[in-house]
């Protein structure tokens, strides 16, 4: 055949696909799996190396790491959100989940109090009461609504459509006007005093909003899926969600690219005609499903000239969740035999997440590190995940040893860490900067000194040690401020007010954290069903509750003992220190 008579390209676009979806993380992945069981060809595009977004792992000499994923909610019932959409394309036999400890799945650590956060409402109330005696009416009163926003909440079609808002307005009857007040003014309506407002609010840096500026809804909607359904994690670790959903994209005539990273969304006279990867290949396809960083799609991947200036204004205006900071610890104890599988939750101050974002802004201590870090070690707080106590069966870390992951969120301000305006995205080099490192090496050490506080002596057991920083983030999800949230679920900026699947652009659909369903893999998956949904023009979900199953579930590939679900989101076997160990019955 002669080349030279068909333009440039050819070669790709000859391999048209019906869709095409930009980023593997959850959002993308399900979104990518119900289009191909539904008949779409269907190519995932992921500019790293490995599948899974926010829900990948890496491993070093023997330990498994969590990027993302520590809990979920509500998947111990097979009527449960994620358990429903894994059965919609046929897998929900092929992931198990473990249930984290019902008496307290969290535990919020305070100077002046700790509080075991346990599954049941009952249970919870109960508690509650039983430790803040003084403010027992008026907890009872902030309960009472909390719990009727909690029951007419369907974190699925709430967020989705106006039919669902007024669904939910219509359950929440008495309760639907403090749905959008924030969390704190609520509590100041019920005249909660100042003893259990930090453990009535110290949950909210799961959903990264502080509660004077998160609408009790979205702590209703938390707590409802988490106390109400139970916390639980994916045994085999968070990437066996991202290699499954592969899977059924490949049973079902679809496929994904590794270290294809998209550079442009083409779109001809309004309508979406394919990609144009950084490398300038064009693949093309009529359907396009972001699940990249909402700014960076309106933004960057498409031309000015597509988007009007009204949009772009819209999407440059909102506000980004914080970042987080992560320090990933090996240690060579077994924590299961001292410690359960609870989240723990430590806090420097009797403050919750609010006031201590405010202390630890980086202008508000004008941009002076030395300050800055003074104040950041005086409110020092974490996250602390074991992974290896809420897994037990999956060889996490070597034999008698442990993984450990603090992580805590921090401003994004590029020149806190040391870089300028243009940051990695736009090709600044970082990682020997040493204005950069010496703010990593001492947030990390902060960390650490906050896990003594749990595991005493813990330095003294640190085999491996590592840390990943807002500016990692951004450098490998390309999200804009190193944010892992999407936008923040602020009063301005939750449901009908963030953005739903369906463009102005013909043929371009948005999946991911900053949708109307929000963060959190629930959250980022339902953004994909929704998006699928949008692209076929059916309510996806509403079928699959009703019992629906799409796709070729015969087509799965096997699974034996040796099953690694890090192979797959790499598409090559791991070797040396990315190998597993393998799997503990």
């Amino acid at each position: 055949m002669d080349q030279s008579v068909y333009p440039r390209g050819w070669e790709q676009r000859m391999q048209d696909w019906d869709a095409i979806v930009i980023g593997s993380g959850m959002g993308g992945m399900t979104a990518a799996a119900y289009l191909a069981a539904n008949g779409h060809r269907t190519l995932v595009l992921e500019q790293g190396d490995v599948l899974g977004g926010c829900t990948h792992v890496f491993r070093r000499k023997g330990y498994e790491f969590e990027v993302g994923v520590h809990y979920l909610g509500d998947c111990g019932r097979p009527e449960g959100n994620i358990p429903t959409m894994l059965r919609g394309v046929g897998v929900d036999k092929r992931i198990e989940f473990a249930e984290i400890d019902p008496d307290g799945f969290d535990v919020l650590t305070y100077p002046s109090v700790t509080f075991k956060v346990p599954r049941g409402w009952d249970n919870y109330q109960n508690r509650l009461l039983e430790t803040f005696p003084d403010d027992q009416a008026a907890l009872r009163r902030y309960l009472r609504i909390i719990r009727k926003l909690a029951g007419a909440v369907d974190r699925a079609t709430t967020p989705a459509s106006t039919r669902g808002l007024v669904t939910f307005l219509v359950r929440a009857g008495w309760a639907a006007p403090f749905a959008m007040v924030p969390l704190a003014r609520l509590l100041d309506i019920c005249g909660v005093g100042p003893a259990p407002r930090p453990v009535l609010c110290g949950q909210t840096p799961a959903y990264a909003a502080p509660a004077d500026r998160a609408p009790a809804i979205v702590q209703a909607g938390y707590l409802e899926n988490y106390v109400g359904g139970g916390a639980y994690f994916p045994i085999g670790g968070g990437q066996v969600l991202s290699a499954t959903l592969a899977e059924v994209v490949r049973a079902n005539n679809g496929d994904f690219r590794l270290n294809a990273r998209a550079a442009k969304i083409v779109v001809e006279s309004g309508k979406v005609s394919g990609v144009q990867l950084a490398d300038g290949e064009v693949i093309t396809a009529p359907v396009v499903v972001s699940n990249a960083d909402l700014k960076r799609t309106y933004l960057e991947l498409l031309d000015p000239s597509v988007v009007s200036p009204i949009k772009r204004k819209l999407v440059s205006s909102y506000s980004m969740a914080w970042p987080l900071f992560n320090t990933y610890l090996g240690l060579d104890i077994d924590l299961s035999e001292t410690m359960t599988s609870s989240q723990i939750w430590k806090f420097g101050t009797d403050a919750d997440f609010g006031p201590m974002r405010k202390a630890g802004d980086w202008k508000a201590n004008g941009r002076n590190l030395d300050r800055w870090l003074a104040v950041s070690r005086e409110n020092a707080s974490a996250m602390i995940h074991i992974a290896t106590n809420k897994d037990t069966m999956t060889a996490l870390a070597p034999a008698g040893h442990s993984v450990v992951e603090a992580m805590t969120y921090l401003p994004p301000d590029h020149d806190l860490w040391g870089l300028g305006a243009g940051g990695p995205v736009h090709g600044e080099s970082y990682r020997t900067n040493p204005d950069y490192q010496a703010v990593k090496d001492a947030v990390t050490e902060m960390l650490i000194d906050v896990v003594d506080q749990v595991i005493p002596n813990v330095r003294d057991h640190i085999v491996w040690q590592e840390a990943a920083t807002p500016i990692t983030q951004e450098r490998y999800t390309r999200s804009t401020a190193g944010g892992s949230y999407g936008i923040e679920m602020n009063v301005r900026q939750v449901g009908p007010l963030r953005p739903g699947p369906k463009t102005d652009i013909r043929g371009l659909y948005l999946a991911g954290a900053s949708t109307s369903w929000g963060p959190g893999v629930e959250g980022v998956m339902l953004s994909g069903v929704g998006a699928a949904g949008a692209v076929l023009g059916r309510d996806l979900f509403g079928e699959i509750r009703k019992g629906a199953v799409f796709g070729n579930a015969d087509q799965l590939p096997e699974r034996g003992d040796d099953w690694d679900p890090l192979a797959i989101a790499t598409d090559a076997t791991p070797r040396g220190q990315k190998a597993r160990a393998g799997v503990r019955r």
